[in-house]
């Protein structure tokens, strides 16, 4: 059976079928034997060894948990707006130097003793502003039919 080790084990040594070591994904593949002893296994009231089900569950429920919490919401929502920014500001700079390295080539093709046209400065893009909260209510009572 493939356990997870809860206590953050990398290699098992057994006397009887020999060294384990955790693959990829951080589990270990045992044979039945040695996974019903380990799976047994607690300390403190709390399993030192987990199944694929078990794992499954503890990461969706901690998952869950963080989701609830406002503060780390919040900050998930502030790190998206600042990569919305950032993304926005390389954009522009991205632009501003397409068009510096269009007016060299420009100049690199005119013929000698000739000015080639100076590019047009790019415009700068705005920021995207923050999302306005909705100003709208929800009915407290069900409307007249």
């Amino acid at each position: 059976m493939r356990l997870y080790s809860t206590t953050g084990a990398t290699r098992l040594d057994d006397p009887e079928h020999g060294t384990f070591d955790v693959d990829e994904a951080g589990g270990f593949n045992f044979p039945d034997e040695v996974s019903d002893r380990l799976h047994a296994f607690h300390m403190g009231g709390k399993a030192m060894w987990e199944s694929d089900i078990e794992r499954q569950q503890r990461l969706m429920s901690e998952e869950l948990e963080r989701r609830k919490d406002p503060a780390t919401l919040l900050a998930a929502v502030e790190q998206l707006v600042k990569a919305a920014q950032a993304t926005t500001v390389l954009t522009a700079v991205a632009a501003g130097a397409t068009e510096s390295v269009q007016g060299l080539a420009a100049a690199l093709a005119a013929p000698e003793g000739t000015t080639p046209a100076p590019a047009a400065a790019p415009e700068p893009v705005p920021a995207p502003e923050a999302a306005k909260p909705s100003r709208k209510r929800a009915a407290t009572k069900p409307a007249d039919q």
